[in-house]
C-alpha cells in the first residue's frame, strides 16, 4: 500500500539514500539562549564603540580628553548595574542572586524563546536582568574609549580602563556560568 513511500525512502534499488546532514535539534537552540544573545550584545557594543572612535563626525580617538569622559560614562553605567544586580537581592533577603537569573531575563527579553523561571523568580530579579546588556555595554564603552586616552598617556584614563575591563570579565563570566548552570534546561 505505501510502496510508494518506501521506494522514496530506501531509492530504488532497496539500499538506504545518501544521509543528509544533521540538522541542528530544535531543543539545542534555548540552551545556547544566553550565550548567543551574550555574545550578540558584546558584538554590537563594540560595533557601536569602534562608530565612535572611527567615525568622521564624532572621531573620539583623536580627542584623548573626551575619550576619558566617554569611558568614564562607560565605566559608571556597568559598574552601577553591577552594584545594583548585587545589592538588590542583599535589601530582599537574599544573600547572592548574581549571575544566573539575571542573564537568563537579559535573554529572554532579547529573544522569547529562551525560557525563564517566573514561577519561582521574584519580579524584581527579571527587571533588574533586563539592564544586564548595560553591563556588557558599558564595559566596551570603558575599554574602547579609554584605550586611546591611555596610549595619548592621559594618567587618569587608567581607573575607567581597568573598570571597563573588569565590567567585561564579570559580564562574561556571568554569561558563562549561566549558560553551563542551564544547559539542561530550566525548571520553569
Amino acid at each position: 500500500m505505501h510502496d510508494h513511500l518506501d521506494a522514496m525512502n530506501t531509492g530504488r534499488g532497496g539500499a538506504t539514500c545518501a544521509a543528509r546532514p544533521a540538522l541542528p535539534s530544535p531543543m539545542l537552540l534555548p540552551r545556547l539562549g544566553v550565550a548567543r544573545v551574550a555574545t550578540e550584545v558584546l558584538l554590537v557594543s563594540g560595533l557601536v564603540a569602534v562608530g565612535l572612535l572611527l567615525a568622521p563626525s564624532v572621531g573620539l580617538r583623536r580627542r584623548p580628553r573626551a575619550c576619558i569622559w566617554v569611558s568614564l560614562l562607560g565605566a559608571a553605567v556597568s559598574a552601577a548595574v553591577l552594584v545594583i544586580q548585587v545589592g538588590v537581592p542583599l535589601t530582599q533577603g537574599v544573600l547572592f542572586g548574581w549571575p544566573q537569573g539575571y542573564f537568563l531575563a537579559m535573554a529572554h527579553s532579547f529573544q522569547a524563546d529562551t525560557p525563564y523561571p517566573f514561577l519561582w523568580s521574584p519580579r524584581w530579579a527579571y527587571v533588574l536582568g533586563t539592564l544586564t546588556p548595560l553591563m556588557g555595554a558599558g564595559g566596551v564603552l570603558a575599554l574602547g574609549a579609554g584605550y586611546p586616552a591611555v596610549r595619548a598617556g592621559e594618567r587618569v584614563a587608567v581607573l575607567p580602563f581597568v573598570l571597563g575591563v573588569c565590567a567585561l570579565l564579570a559580564y562574561m563570566v556571568g554569561a558563562a556560568l549561566t549558560a553551563v548552570w542551564t544547559w539542561h534546561g530550566v525548571a520553569v
